[in-house]
């Protein structure tokens, strides 16, 4: 038996370390079976939000750039695996857009407003899709700017307005947040 001991941690702090991974775990799987059963519910015209990419995103930005790109690179392996495209391409783009989001946000500490995370997500989303696009367009056809117009763009704001209603919605928020009242002067 192998026994790993963390320097200056007691085993409360690595249980908690525990519960955290299998929490966000089960919201990734969770979140997984959401993409894989309403976004064909919710496609308009072909094109569908992101929601993985929602919750690649949050994690990022909640729990830091390390974090943000577990859960990209593992859900976009994930959603690369229930696809017919390449293996890890997903993968890559949402893992290495969720690690630049954290460490952006881990330099500017503070609240998103709602409109924040819609452009937020908005740029990742092209970020992401034009990343996976440089491999999955190879030999194809269909040039980038027609990919760009048709495809990525219209992703890209569908997801942020999936995000910016999930940043309205009062289970996207820390509880400390939807605790605090609100006061208007």
């Amino acid at each position: 038996m192998i026994s790993v001991t963390c320097p200056n941690s007691s085993w409360y702090e690595r249980l908690n370390v525990l519960s955290d991974i299998v929490k966000a775990s089960t919201w990734g799987l969770l979140i997984l079976l959401a993409q894989v059963v309403l976004a064909p519910v919710l496609e308009i015209r072909g094109i569908r939000p992101d929601l993985l990419l929602i919750f690649a995103v949050s994690m990022a930005m909640r729990r830091g750039s390390h974090a943000g790109l577990a859960a990209g690179f593992l859900t976009g392996l994930a959603q690369d695996a229930l696809s017919t495209g390449f293996i890890g391409v997903m993968a890559l783009a949402k893992g290495t857009v969720a690690f630049w989001i954290g460490r952006w946000h881990e330099k500017h500490e503070g609240a998103i407003s709602p409109f924040g995370w819609f452009i937020l997500l908005f740029i990742a989303a092209l970020i992401q899709d034009f990343l996976a696009s440089l491999f999955l367009l190879q030999g194809s056809p269909v040039g980038i700017v027609e990919y760009l117009w048709f495809n990525i763009l219209p992703s890209g704001l569908y997801t942020g307005v999936m995000g910016f209603l999930w940043a309205l919605a009062p289970i996207g928020r820390r509880r400390s947040e939807r605790s605090t009242p609100v006061r208007i002067r």
